[in-house]
């Protein structure tokens, strides 16, 4: 998704400031700002007609509007993308928020699901809208490492565990009974040669296989077909009631659309993975093209991950007039947790041929919106 660009001729210290200020106002209070709401909230030293002025070229450049029952404007989804690209101050999650943030996630297990599973709990308690995070995954599964367990008689229970923590569990009889000494040294050789590789790598190795070894490794790179194959992405969603406690979801058809959207595989499965190939923070506005038509939500998007070998998604949702000065620093940092905790699950020896520089998240980004 490229950067939307915005052609406007050059804007008054003056015309940004008020476009600056009904931004901020309508965040807060979700109702059309007027001239005079200006001037007193904020101390303007000019009159209100003056700034009625300013608030009319801004609505003739396309970047605010009003409704027909009111004199004060709202911001359009142009608006909106000026204020993020050109007037907005980059920002950090404060220190308070991202220890707190981080001493949660230290209280857990390595275990992936729960990382993301709070992940999603976690960005939608701290921004009041809705959070997506999906699972990372690779172009293709790599293999980290597989074990054979004896059942009974000639029956061997095969696990195979994958490099974005993926285990798949399968049964297979083998033509005589094998012992659990003579079973986990296959285990241990074949996962020393597989160790990082795709499926077709694992099928076309010419190294001395045994029989039972060629059996295995076909039952492996079986399995990685399958999901690489899959089309679903696993996702965990939270933060509902807070997008619905919005003044924007008042009415019932609001609300069902908003839990489509977000129940929805279109999200998780069409929207968040094209992020993955973005550095920084993506911001979505409105009706876009391209696939990228989110009505009347704004989408706030990034990848994490390892390079481009263990990489997912998460976003925040919500109404178009969301307070991206919060949300913006929150997902930003949120990815790069996550980035970090992927490292250290997936790091070195794990992941073939990354570097730690490379870590996806990292730093402040850049924030493209598109629209």
């Amino acid at each position: 998704m490229s950067s939307a660009q915005i052609h406007l001729p050059g804007l008054t210290s003056r015309q940004k400031l008020v476009l600056r200020l009904v931004v901020r106002e309508y965040t807060r209070s979700a109702t059309p700002v007027s001239s005079k709401v200006l001037v007193d909230q904020y101390g303007l030293k000019v009159s209100s007609a003056t700034i009625r002025n300013e608030l009319a070229r801004l609505e003739e450049l396309g970047l605010l509007t009003h409704p027909h029952t009111s004199a004060g404007r709202v911001p359009t989804d142009a608006g909106y993308r000026y204020f993020i690209e050109y007037l907005m101050p980059e920002r950090e999650l404060p220190l308070t928020e991202r220890r707190r943030i981080s001493h949660q996630f230290h209280q857990l297990g390595l275990e992936l699901d729960q990382w993301l599973q709070l992940s999603a709990a976690i960005l939608a308690d701290t921004v009041r809208n809705a959070a997506v995070v999906t699972a990372p995954r690779g172009p293709q599964v790599r293999f980290k490492h597989l074990e054979l367990i004896s059942t009974y008689g000639n029956s061997v229970l095969l696990v195979l565990v994958l490099q974005n923590g993926v285990v798949r569990q399968h049964g297979l009889v083998t033509r005589q009974p094998v012992s659990q000494e003579a079973l986990s040294q296959v285990s241990d050789r074949l996962s020393a040669l597989c160790r990082g590789l795709q499926a077709h790598e694992i099928e076309s190795l010419t190294d001395e296989l045994t029989a039972f070894d060629r059996e295995v490794l076909q039952l492996v790179a079986a399995c990685m077909r399958d999901l690489d194959r899959a089309a679903s992405v696993e996702a965990y969603r939270e933060g509902l009631r807070h997008l619905l406690s919005q003044p924007e979801f008042a009415d019932s058809t609001a609300v069902s659309r908003a839990m489509s959207l977000l129940e929805s595989d279109w999200l998780a499965a069409s929207i968040l993975p094209q992020v993955t190939a973005t550095n920084g923070v993506t911001v979505l506005l409105g009706h876009g093209g391209e696939g990228a038509n989110v009505g009347e939500y704004g989408l706030v998007l990034s990848r994490y991950g390892v390079q481009q070998e263990l990489v997912g998604a998460l976003g925040v949702l919500g109404p178009v007039r969301m307070n991206y000065e919060t949300v913006i620093p929150a997902v930003r940092y949120m990815a790069s947790l996550l980035s970090e905790l992927i490292w250290g699950l997936f790091g070195p020896g794990e992941v073939d041929g990354l570097d730690l520089e490379g870590k996806a998240g990292q730093g402040k980004g850049e924030v493209a919106s598109n629209g």
